[in-house]
């Protein structure tokens, strides 16, 4: 073996090492890429999830956000302006969500799930005041889509089965 073909096969050998080298790189940043996304996911579950831990083990609270909600026209000018704070809460982190699902850092199905809550929380009286007088400005293109639900959203992908059974205890078909 001569020199020459010493060195062709080291050019062979380092040229397939670097091709190794940038899969296994590829391999990682696909790795990191959804552990990032499930962090993501995860950040902002966690933030949904703090909003409803109040009125799930706050009974007070709970009244509090019911009346709001069904009826804000019997709220003092202070729990206005705490339901205000609440429901602002609620729609940053609803846009935050869009804008991380419309990034790719979100699952299409956990994006679909609480598009579905929005569009069900928005046939609430006190959800659609708020929006219609809210403080505070969102993105043009989440208010577009809140709009849209306003005007086409349905809300009721359970709306009779969630009525009988706050009402009765029982929900009324079994699906």
């Amino acid at each position: 073996m001569n020199l020459e073909t010493m060195s062709q096969l080291g050019e062979f050998v380092g040229g397939f090492g670097v091709i190794l080298s940038l899969v296994y790189l590829a391999i990682q940043v696909r790795s990191n890429t959804n552990s990032q996304r499930a962090d993501m996911t995860a950040r902002i579950l966690d933030r949904m999830s703090a909003m409803q831990h109040t009125y799930a083990f706050d009974a007070e609270a709970s009244k509090f956000y019911t009346r709001a909600i069904t009826d804000p026209t019997g709220l003092t000018l202070d729990e206005r302006n705490q339901f205000a704070w609440l429901i602002t809460e609620f729609f940053s982190a609803m846009e935050f969500l869009m804008q991380q699902y419309e990034a790719g850092n979100v699952e299409e199905q956990t994006w679909v799930r609480w598009s579905k809550t929005l569009d069900w929380w928005l046939t609430f009286p006190g959800i659609r005041a708020f929006w219609y007088g809210r403080p505070t400005p969102y993105t043009d293109y989440f208010t577009d889509f809140v709009e849209d639900r306003l005007v086409n959203g349905t809300g009721d992908f359970n709306q009779e089965n969630w009525s009988s059974y706050l009402l009765t205890g029982k929900a009324s078909s079994v699906r």
